[in-house]
C-alpha cells in the first residue's frame, strides 16, 4: 500500500462455484466467477464513494487510485471438491485459471467503468501501459486501457479472510491449504473471556454427508501434510494474476530447525514472490487455531497481558 492507502477487499468464494463436488464430472463455473469478479469491480468501486476517511490525505489516496483488491477465498476447499490435491500440478493449473479469470474479468469490468465514468484521476497513459503487470495483459485488455484509460490503479489482492470465511462456512481461508479438517478456535466473547470453539472444515463436513465413514480421498490433505516448497508453489502459479500481493502463512511446528526455517524465505524470494509469512506457535504468543482441544498455556502468554 502507498502512505495513506485504504484497502478496498473482496474475495470470491469459490466453493460456490462448484458443480457436482467429490464426483467424476466435478467442474468449477469459470463463466460464472467471471461475472461475480465484473460485479465486484462496479460494487467495490462504488465503497470509494460511499466510504469516509479519517485523515483527508487518506481520502485524496483513495479517490486518486481508486484501489481495488479482488481476489478468492476457499481454494483448498475448492480442489478438494474438485479431486485435485493442493501439492500436485493439476490443482496449480486450475488455481492460475481461476486467478486469471478473476483478474482478466475485474480488468475489463475497469475498463467498461472507464468508459462511463472516467479514468482514475491519478491516471498517466503511457507510464502505467508500459507497467510489467500491464505489458503481460492479453492485447485487449491492454488496447482497452490505451483508449479508454481504467478506473481503479490496481485490481486484485489475495487477502488472509480468515474472519470471512469463517463466516461462509469455515470454508479454507484465502489460498491456504485447510488448516486442519477438525481443529479448535479461540475466540474473544464479549465479556472479554476467551471461548474455545471446535469446527470442522466444510469441504470435510460435505464429504461426510455423503460418506459417513471410511478413509478420505487423496485430495484431502492440510498444510501440515504439504511441505513449504508446495504451498510456494501454489503461490508463485496465482502471483502473475496479483497486481497488489497475496497474504501467506507457512505454518511450522514448535520444533522446526531454524535453518529449515530460513530456507524457506530463500525459496519465496528465489521464486521472486512478492511476500510470505510463516507462524510457529509458541509458549508466549501462542496459536488461535490448534489441532488440540485445550489452547497452548502459559504463565506469560499473550492472553494475560492485561493481567
Amino acid at each position: 500500500m502507498p502512505p495513506y492507502g485504504a484497502c478496498d477487499l473482496g474475495s470470491i468464494n469459490l466453493t460456490a462455484f462448484v458443480q457436482k463436488p467429490f464426483t467424476d464430472q466435478a467442474r468449477i463455473d469459470l463463466e460464472a466467477i467471471a461475472a461475480t469478479a465484473r460485479l465486484a469491480t462496479r460494487l467495490m468501486d462504488n465503497t470509494i464513494d460511499a466510504s469516509r476517511f479519517p485523515l483527508p490525505p487518506q481520502a485524496e489516496q483513495a479517490h486518486g487510485t481508486r484501489r481495488l483488491g479482488i481476489g478468492l477465498t476457499g481454494l483448498a476447499d475448492t480442489l478438494i471438491m474438485l479431486g485435485a490435491h493442493y501439492g500436485e500440478e493439476p490443482a496449480r493449473s486450475l488455481a492460475a485459471k481461476i486467478m486469471q479469470t478473476i483478474c482478466h474479468a475485474a480488468y475489463g469490468a475497469s475498463i467498461d467503468l472507464a468508459r462511463e465514468k472516467g479514468p482514475f484521476p491519478f491516471f498517466a497513459r503511457e507510464p502505467y501501459l508500459n507497467a510489467p503487470f500491464i505489458r503481460q495483459l492479453p492485447a485487449e485488455l491492454r488496447q482497452g486501457i490505451a483508449g479508454h484509460g481504467i478506473r481503479n490503479s490496481h485490481l486484485t489482492a489475495i487477502a488472509p479472510t480468515g474472519t470471512i470465511s469463517l463466516l461462509a462456512n469455515n470454508i479454507s481461508s484465502g489460498l491456504e491449504p485447510v488448516y486442519d479438517f477438525c481443529h479448535s478456535r479461540r475466540v474473544t466473547d464479549t465479556d472479554g473471556r476467551l471461548v474455545t470453539h471446535e469446527l470442522r472444515d466444510e469441504a470435510f463436513r460435505r464429504y461426510r454427508e455423503l460418506v459417513p465413514q471410511g478413509p478420505l480421498p487423496h485430495a484431502f490433505v492440510t498444510t501440515h501434510d504439504l511441505a513449504p516448497e508446495a504451498q510456494l508453489a501454489m503461490q508463485a502459479v496465482l502471483q502473475p494474476f496479483v497486481d497488489s500481493s497475496i497474504s501467506k502463512t507457512i505454518n511450522v511446528p514448535t520444533d522446526y530447525a531454524f535453518p529449515a526455517f530460513q530456507d524457506i524465505y530463500a525459496h519465496a524470494y528465489a521464486l521472486g514472490l512478492k511476500g510470505c509469512t510463516t507462524f510457529r506457535p509458541n509458549p508466549v504468543t501462542g496459536e488461535i487455531l490448534s489441532r488440540e482441544a485445550e489452547p497452548l498455556s502459559h504463565c506469560c502468554n499473550i492472553d494475560r497481558e492485561a493481567d
